[in-house]
């Protein structure tokens, strides 16, 4: 008896916690890529830093000849990687396209998966680079945030732009 008693206060307690936390929402996660979007385009590295976790972790893969090779990036890693891609651009010009957006059967968190272009030009050549983007999605203090992202180049990573 006392067993069972124990077991309904475990699975009550768990069950209580779960709902005590807020979840998150489709909307929600739209509304974060939408200022991240917003902040890539103004190249403010601050305001995406707003959108992101503190422990935030972006997964980067580097391709060379023969294989790839994977490095992780923490938050101020990744800000200051973006800071100094920035310097020495002439034009930038981001796009997301194919977004598709889920939560997690807990409610807590979220995924999206989409591709993103990005055409910049350094020296007068103008350099495509298309990815398609994982992202992962918490709320941190009531405050939806992107907690990872990863991907992998679909197109270019900065190759010479090939259109005629």
């Amino acid at each position: 008896m006392i067993k069972s008693i124990a077991a309904a206060s475990i699975v009550l307690l768990v069950s209580c916690q779960a709902l005590a936390a807020d979840p998150i929402t489709v909307e929600q996660i739209q509304q974060v890529i939408t200022a991240a979007d917003a902040a890539a385009l103004r190249r403010d590295t601050q305001g995406i830093g707003t959108c992101l976790s503190e422990r935030f972790e972006k997964t980067v893969s580097v391709p060379f000849p023969g294989g790839t090779a994977a490095m992780k990036l923490d938050k101020r890693e990744y800000l200051d990687l973006i800071d100094k891609g920035w310097t020495g651009m002439e034009a930038y010009s981001y796009r997301r396209e194919d977004t598709v957006i889920n939560i997690a059967s807990d409610g807590l968190s979220g995924e999206s998966s989409s591709t993103i272009t990005e055409t910049v030009v350094i020296d007068g050549e103008t350099r495509v680079s298309k990815v398609r983007e994982y992202a992962q999605y918490a709320l941190e203090d009531g405050k939806p945030v992107i907690t990872s992202i990863g991907g992998h180049t679909l197109v270019g990573d900065t190759m010479p732009d090939a259109s005629p």
